[in-house]
Parts: C-alpha cells; structure tokens; sequence
C-alpha cells in the first residue's frame, strides 16, 4: 500500500498484480501515518475503510481528500501468477504442500475451482475491490494492469514526475499449457464478478465505478 494524499491518493496493492513492482516505484511518495501499527501490504477496500482511513486522518486528510485506487489484473492470468509463485524454492522448502513446482497448471486451476483452500489462495480480485453502498466505502479509481500507459501516465500527474515501473519478484517458470476448453469454460463463470470489471476497463484501461459499488454476483460468504 502507498499513503500518499498529498498527491491525491492512496494505492491499494491486490495480491500478484505487480504490487512489488508499483510499490517500489511509489515509495518515495509514500506518507507513514502516526499509528503505533502500520497498515499491511495487501489490504482490500473494506478493511482499508475499517481500519486505515482513521489513519489517514491523522496525516491530515480525510477521506474526500484523496482517491483509493488500484490495479487490477484479467483472473485467469492472476491465477496463473499464484501458480508461478508457488513454484519457489521458498515454497518447497517452507510450505511443501503448497508447491506448485510438480503440478501443470490446468490442474492447479482445476484445484481451485474444485478445493480452493488448499491452493493457499484467500480471497479473489473482485472482493477485494468491492465497497459497501451502506457505509458508503468505496474504491475510486481502478486501473487495467495491462495498460500501462494509462496508469504510469496517471501518477505521473498525480506526483509531477514521471513514474517508471521495474518488473520485480517475477517467479521462473515454464508457460503453463493451454486450458481446455470446458475448464477455461468453468474458470470464466467462476470469474464472472471480475469480468464485470473487465468489461467497465476494455474502453479506456481506467474506471470510476459509483459510490458503494460491489460487482454483482459475488457470494455472500467470499473473502
């Protein structure tokens, strides 16, 4: 996460969609709030309303002072970057039944469809952005990850310098196969709520959903 409301935002950092790499170029813009503990890394919309907007404050800002916003990424490629991640020597050796290193990755997708717990993955992209029209939380502005001439160009302007982005903590790994198609089918549907998401970013790579928005067709007991 970067609190940076002297520039007009505060960057939310969903898990594998180049949080390490934005972050690093972010940093020196980032303002530490007085709080005996920091917010952590990831955090979505609702806890970061819960939790870090009171901190914010104390920097001075309340919350119509600054947009929160983020990247988002297209889910079958997130997913496919859990996979990656998981083939790590760290994960082998720390998390063994976790490591992805021995596993194609259609039956890693198949796993999570089927058993998702015991991929290690909490949560999904379209939770983690969704605000709550009764308390009025919200996220700003949502970015697509993979133009990056919109985003780079936004805080850029936002910062009044130019902001340049380094891949960083990508895992080695071989391309995963094609999926067939009755599981791309199912991964898809799964992923309807973030296609929704999508489909608001294809024109532009940039959007503003309304106040409170929550993708439609999310379970009411999602992460």
């Amino acid at each position: 996460m970067i609190i940076a409301p002297s520039h007009g935002f505060v960057l939310l950092s969903l898990p594998k969609v180049a949080s390490t790499s934005l972050d690093a170029a972010l940093e020196r813009y980032h303002e530490t709030p007085p709080a005996r503990r920091q917010p952590p890394k990831h955090q979505n919309v609702r806890a970061f309303h819960q939790t870090t907007v009171r901190k914010v404050e104390r920097l001075g800002f309340g919350r119509d002072a600054y947009e929160l916003v983020c990247l988002f990424r297209e889910p079958v490629a997130w997913l496919e970057s859990w996979w990656r991640y998981r083939q790590r020597d760290h994960t082998r050796e720390n998390r063994s039944e976790r490591f992805t290193g021995d596993i194609a990755f259609d039956d890693f997708a198949e796993l999570f469809l089927t058993d998702k717990e015991r991929t290690g993955i909490s949560g999904r992209p379209a939770q983690f952005v969704a605000g709550d029209p009764e308390q009025g939380w919200r996220i700003d502005r949502i970015f697509a990850l993979d133009r990056p001439d919109v985003w780079t160009a936004w805080f850029s302007e936002q910062v009044g310098a130019p902001v340049e982005v380094t891949r960083r903590n990508q895992a080695s790994a071989r391309r995963p196969p094609e999926l067939d198609a009755d599981l791309r089918a199912r991964l898809e549907a799964w992923f309807e709520p973030e296609r929704e998401i999508l489909d608001h970013l294809a024109v532009t790579g940039s959007w503003q959903p309304p106040h409170g928005w929550t993708p439609s067709g999310l379970a009411t007991d999602d992460d």
